[in-house]
């Protein structure tokens, strides 16, 4: 079964997207058709997010659904234990966070729409690719 590492920008569009390939990626994440991977680290920064007042006033979530959304990763994931941790992306080292899960866990890839994931293409043999290329990706396996 594929592995996947998503990224925080991406894992809010999945949380509160109603359709289009995000809305189909949190399908496929709750019906198990990929192995998430996540590691403590990126629980945190997801749950710090999705509280941020922006985020709060733009996609009006209650309580209920940020942690339903919450539990349904904490339920479906791969948790890595952080035994890996690297240094990569200079410009933005928040990131590298999912750079260090993906390797500890063997990922097949890392969903992201950050440009500085974006532009490493690979990383240790995982892929780094949007959400539509990795619904598609899924669906074809």
């Amino acid at each position: 079964m594929l592995k996947a590492v998503i990224d925080t920008s991406v894992m809010v569009s999945v949380a509160f997207a109603k359709t289009g390939f995000a809305r189909e990626l949190r399908d496929m994440i709750a019906d198990g058709k990929f192995t998430l991977v996540a590691s403590k680290e990126i629980l945190g920064e997801l749950y710090r997010v999705l509280n941020y007042s922006r985020i709060l006033r733009q996609f009006k979530p209650s309580r209920e659904d940020i942690d339903e959304f919450i539990g349904l990763i904490l339920e479906k994931a791969l948790l890595t234990e952080g035994r890996y941790s690297l240094s990569k992306i200079e410009a933005d080292p928040a990131d590298d966070m999912f750079l260090s899960c993906a390797v500890e866990a063997e990922a097949d890839f890392i969903i992201s729409r950050d440009s500085h994931l974006r532009n490493l293409k690979q990383f240790h043999g995982v892929r780094i690719i949007d959400v539509k290329e990795f619904v598609k990706t899924v669906e074809m396996s």
